[in-house]
């Protein structure tokens, strides 16, 4: 399925299709493979967490540089713009008239639809023809000027999301092995995806920190005053103008500033002015889905679940059973490489995972057909925990496979009604004497029941007493530390949580979307 997509999203599909090469290496040269040699190649032969692969520092230090010695210059060409008066003739109501000649009284001569009166003083009219003075934006020097502002977000966007990961991966991989918060096989799991971390990165540590400082800066001047008329009118343009000398570019000096600029990051050929617009849209996202199925197998083996050593896995054609302590999971994928997980305990609970769109009448179709019970959504793209209503898996992101996890978890608790065992770590449920509620006096994780205040449909949801659950002030962080804040939100609970929670602690329900209050 070949797409027609815009520049901004070519970047971001043919950026993940570089970071997913070595998945589609590894299981072309390894298509069957037991788990243990799974487990092997983790560490030796794939990535299943890489930022970058071969991040440039120097680079983009080069490119903030160029784009730095412009800022003063887009600051005041978004305050005081060079534009055009534009002025046009048009026929409007009396009050709205401002501008009245001879051709306003003879166009009302001829037109008598406009005369709204006769009496004995005069003509009383309804509409006259005036003249209307506009201020005209859309210069060719604006339009490169639009563009230029574009290239700086796009820069920004991409290398601050980099720099964070790196910089979030390096804190949560100085272990604390006294914590016990995270599940146990959790170290274990990071230590081998600390194979495909950058491993150089100490070197660049204070680099890294003054460059996301400047990154942070840009990215707070420019989109301060992106509601300027000189970008808000100029929404719609040739986003693909070549660049040229122009008088202004020339002979004014803030123009002329940001034409060097711009003229630098394409030398540099951090800006590509050639781009095709056609991406294979139905390749990558079966590369991603193929990438989630193998981070799939890797999440489930560090979340206490056994397999037969012996059995051999088709990662083409994904079949195998893993088991925990009367769970059973069967993990599969469909032909259209959407992985399927289906629960068995005291009930069988079938998920499917999938990035593709569907209406909702396909969905309807997909879980009658297939005996699905819920579709999981997940997305590369979309990082914002507070207002994305799918999960992010990527290979960018370190904490993809635990955003697994709680699916499985999920999965675990949704086919459970008997609440004998817990399914984080395997410990012994009780009952509480006075609730329908159970908890684990191992790892304190309890399993409550909500009910929807809107649809009043029952959900299970998990809960510790003991976990800070504390307000997450984003004032109190900044607005440049909004990654943080949305992963400090995110990780509050070491993802034992299977429904969202929002920065006060509250769960969100998974039917409404609304925080409920603890019942």
């Amino acid at each position: 399925m070949i797409k027609d997509i815009k520049d901004m999203q070519i970047d971001e599909y043919n950026r993940l299709s570089a970071l997913l090469e070595g998945i589609h290496s590894f299981i072309n040269r390894h298509q069957s493979i037991t788990y243990i040699e799974f487990d092997y190649y983790v560490v030796h032969d794939m990535i299943l967490f890489s930022v970058e692969p071969d991040f440039d520092f120097d680079k983009l230090k080069q490119s903030l540089s160029h784009i730095k010695k412009s800022t003063s210059a887009v600051k005041r060409v978004f305050k005081k713009p060079i534009i055009i008066l534009k002025d046009e003739e048009d026929v409007l109501p009396v009050e709205n008239a401002r501008v009245i000649n001879q051709n306003t009284l003879l166009h009302l001569a001829n037109h008598a639809q406009y005369i709204s009166n006769i009496t004995k003083k005069g003509v009383k009219p309804r509409k006259l023809l005036t003249r209307i003075y506009e201020d005209e934006y859309g210069i060719y020097e604006n339009i490169i000027f639009c563009n230029y502002v574009d290239e700086i977000l796009s820069i920004v966007r991409t290398n601050r999301r980099i720099l964070n990961s790196i910089f979030y991966a390096s804190n949560i991989m100085r272990f604390n092995l006294l914590e016990k918060g995270n599940h146990i096989n959790y170290f274990l799991a990071l230590g081998k995806l600390h194979t495909g971390y950058i491993r150089d990165f100490n070197k660049y540590y204070n680099l890294s920190k003054d460059l996301l400082t400047e990154l942070n800066y840009l990215n707070k001047t420019i989109k301060s005053r992106l509601h300027k008329p000189i970008y808000k009118k100029n929404l719609k343009r040739n986003k693909k103008l070549r660049l040229k000398k122009t008088n202004i570019f020339l002979n004014q000096k803030d123009y002329k500033m940001v034409y060097k600029s711009y003229k630098n990051l394409i030398n540099d050929k951090t800006v590509k002015v050639e781009k095709d617009g056609l991406v294979d849209v139905e390749a990558i996202i079966r590369g991603y889905l193929r990438y989630v199925r193998i981070l799939t197998v890797f999440a489930v083996g560090h979340f206490n679940f056994k397999t037969n050593t012996e059995t051999k896995m088709d990662l083409n054609f994904l079949e195998i059973d893993f088991e925990f302590k009367g769970w059973n999971l069967n993990i599969t994928n469909n032909d259209l490489d959407e992985l399927i997980l289906e629960f068995k305990k005291d009930r069988t609970y079938k998920m499917m995972v999938t990035n593709r769109e569907y209406t909702r009448e396909e969905l309807d179709e997909i879980k009658s057909k297939d005996f699905i019970d819920e579709i999981v959504n997940i997305n590369h793209f979309d990082d914002d925990y507070l207002t994305s209503k799918d999960i992010y898996i990527s290979v960018e992101d370190v904490d993809s496979f635990r955003r697994i996890q709680q699916v499985i978890l999920k999965g675990m608790i949704y086919s459970d009604t008997k609440r004998k065992v817990c399914p984080f770590c395997g410990g012994k449920l009780v009952k509480d004497k006075y609730r329908d509620r159970y908890k684990c006096d191992s790892c304190l994780i309890e399993i409550r029941e909500g009910i929807c205040d809107d649809t009043g449909i029952p959900y299970p949801y998990t809960y510790n007493s003991t976990l800070n659950k504390q307000y997450i002030d984003e004032d109190f962080i900044g607005d440049d530390d909004d990654y943080f804040y949305r992963k400090q939100i995110e990780s509050a609970m070491y993802f034992r949580n299977i429904t969202k929670i929002n920065e006060e602690g509250m769960i969100v329900c998974p039917n409404c979307g609304k925080p409920h209050e603890e019942r």
